[in-house]
């Protein structure tokens, strides 16, 4: 796969309310979708609508000359306290041409500004922790 995952934990978004829109019931991150777009927006990134997938939500973004799909899904920890406790995941994948594909070009780097930029932002947010790559 031609991606980056971001994880981290949080209580701020939705992880215990199954939705009656939810495809699956555990197609969570429609509340992460909807506050990481506008911060994006901030930074230059164009974001178009989020859409539910069946694990989850998928946001297509453009930024700099790279088309990327950032693929958000949470696992609740099931706590007493705090229903919303969990993992998150933000798969930050870059959309290559068939050509790119068949001649190994356009892979995501390591160092992706736009992976780096949601990084940031994950960071700036006190409700976030524990953020890290996979």
């Amino acid at each position: 796969m031609n991606a980056l995952s971001l994880l981290f934990r949080s209580s701020r978004f939705n992880l215990s309310k199954v939705g009656d829109h939810f495809i699956n019931p555990c197609c969570f991150g429609e509340d992460l979708a909807a506050w990481l777009r506008p911060k994006l927006a901030e930074r230059g990134v164009e974001a178009h609508e989020a859409y539910q997938e069946d694990w989850g939500w998928e946001l297509r973004v453009t930024y700099g000359d790279g088309t990327y799909f950032l693929c958000m899904g949470g696992n609740s920890d099931e706590s007493t306290v705090n229903p919303d406790d969990g993992e998150w995941r933000i798969i930050v994948e870059k959309k290559r041409s068939i050509g790119q594909r068949l001649a190994g070009a356009g892979k995501i780097a390591a160092e992706d500004q736009l992976a780096r930029l949601i990084e940031e932002i994950l960071r700036a947010e006190s409700s976030i922790h524990e953020l890290r790559r996979e």
